[in-house]
């Protein structure tokens, strides 16, 4: 199975956008409303780690099909892309190989992704934290709200 397929399955960043629209609804909500929204974020949280921690398995999968992809490419078929073109063999024209070979490019691109994936999952964990703790402060501290907001 391709990492890239490991990845769409076992993450779906589609799960937050649901969580994600809640917290433009911050400002909005008072006291009575707290504990639902103190939920839902915590539930984003657990959602986005799990998502995060598989995207980080998927990033790793990813570098080591990156190694593996450059290794072919250095040691089985860059001696021959530098036969054809009448190039004397050395290891920095073998290195220039790897930069044109089908595989590592492929690789590179899916290493790419998945570096996005993690650090786009690592931002969404941050920012369901941050809304929780927001709604938390206002919720249960006195600088936000009046004693009987939300009676």
């Amino acid at each position: 199975m391709a990492t890239n397929e490991v990845a769409k399955k076992t993450v779906d960043v589609t799960q937050l956008a649901k969580y994600t629209k809640k917290i433009r609804e911050i400002g909005t909500i008072n006291k009575m409303m707290a504990p639902t929204y103190l939920q839902d974020f915590i539930e984003a949280m657990d959602v986005s780690s799990t998502m995060l921690s598989a995207a980080i398995h998927a990033d790793l999968k990813a570098e080591s099909a990156l190694k593996t992809a450059e290794s072919i490419a250095y040691l089985d078929r860059a001696g021959a892309i530098l036969q054809a073109k009448g190039i004397k063999e050395s290891a920095d024209a073998r290195k220039m190989c790897l930069a044109i070979d089908p595989d590592v490019v492929k690789a590179k691109d899916e290493k790419a992704r998945t570096e996005a994936l993690v650090c786009f999952l690592k931002n969404k964990v941050q920012e369901f934290r941050s809304a929780h703790d927001d709604v938390r402060k206002f919720a249960y501290g006195d600088a936000y709200m009046t004693p009987h907001e939300g009676m």
